[in-house]
């Protein structure tokens, strides 16, 4: 939930919610991983008592999924990663 799963929101979460759910940071695009946004850095950042820190990452291009999956996963980033290919197009 991109502008609403932040920091913040996922801490509130833990101490309401159960503290071994998975809470996942904002949705964010593979593309700005590996152009190095300073926003998208900034959203990707984890709280210390955050355990697991999860990342929905989302993108057309497999090569640029695949790069910000290496950046992720060397900078140690987070410990799951949900990829999304995107939603299928309604046929109504």
């Amino acid at each position: 939930m991109t502008g609403i799963t932040n920091v913040a929101f996922r801490q509130l979460c833990r101490e309401f919610g159960s503290p071994t759910s998975l809470y996942v940071c904002e949705m964010t695009t593979a593309r700005a991983i590996v152009e190095r946004d300073e926003k998208t850095m900034h959203m990707i950042t984890f709280g210390e008592a955050e355990n697991p820190r999860s990342l929905q990452l989302y993108g057309v291009d497999p090569a640029t999924i695949a790069e910000a999956t290496k950046i992720i996963i060397g900078e140690d980033r987070a410990d799951h990663i949900d990829v999304s290919f995107g939603c299928p197009k309604s046929t109504h």
